[in-house]
């Protein structure tokens, strides 16, 4: 993992699990706060074809809609939604996360790359879905938020993290030490002006 969202979640995962991994109702929307614009959470119930529970505001404003209720393989090229099905399906049956290198085309013409984490979270009746994260690493950064939208995606690369063992996981205390603070969104007053904190 290359981004530091990608690693906090991770830590959070570790840090939540139990004996039957980490249960969908033991994730605490709070405490990921900081982490919440690049979030997405799928449902992996095959009668609910990947459906979308949750997408951050980040990544909605990347494909240019809530993609909130739409299937996750759907984003997919035939090939790479063949693959991310099967890939899925061993995520969950080993308990352990899933990696993966994506390389995005923008409205633009330009090309991005993302860092997408997934992590299982187990149900009742074993795998319930995947938190996960999706964060930008590289490539033409466009200001225009119609220009750099996603058209057309691909995986570049996907690997399953090793099974994470008794002795990873981490306490909740530490666990939010390791999450990005959350940005200073109260900007600076110059006369009848507003700069805000990461504005362009």
């Amino acid at each position: 993992m290359k981004h530091e969202t990608s690693t906090a979640l991770y830590h959070y995962w570790l840090g939540a699990r139990g004996d039957t991994g980490v249960r969908a109702g033991g994730v605490n929307a709070a405490e990921l706060a900081p982490l919440l614009p690049d979030l997405i959470l799928v449902d992996l119930d095959p009668s609910l074809e990947t459906r979308i529970r949750f997408c951050g505001a980040a990544i909605a404003s990347r494909y240019g809609r809530d993609l909130s209720e739409e299937s996750f393989l759907d984003l997919w090229g035939p090939e790479d939604r063949e693959a991310l099905h099967r890939d899925l399906r061993a995520m969950s049956a080993r308990s352990t996360g899933l990696v993966a290198g994506v390389m995005g085309e923008t409205m633009a013409g330009g090309f991005v790359s993302y860092e997408m984490l997934l992590l299982p979270l187990s149900g009742e009746k074993g795998g319930a879905g995947a938190l996960g994260s999706m964060v930008r690493v590289g490539g033409h950064e466009e200001s225009n938020r119609i220009r750099r939208r996603i058209i057309t995606q691909w995986l570049r690369s996907v690997r399953l993290l090793p099974a994470a063992q008794p002795g990873a996981r981490r306490s909740n205390d530490t666990l939010l030490d390791a999450l990005p603070a959350a940005p200073d969104n109260r900007g600076r007053r110059y006369g009848h002006l507003t700069v805000v904190n990461g504005g362009k």
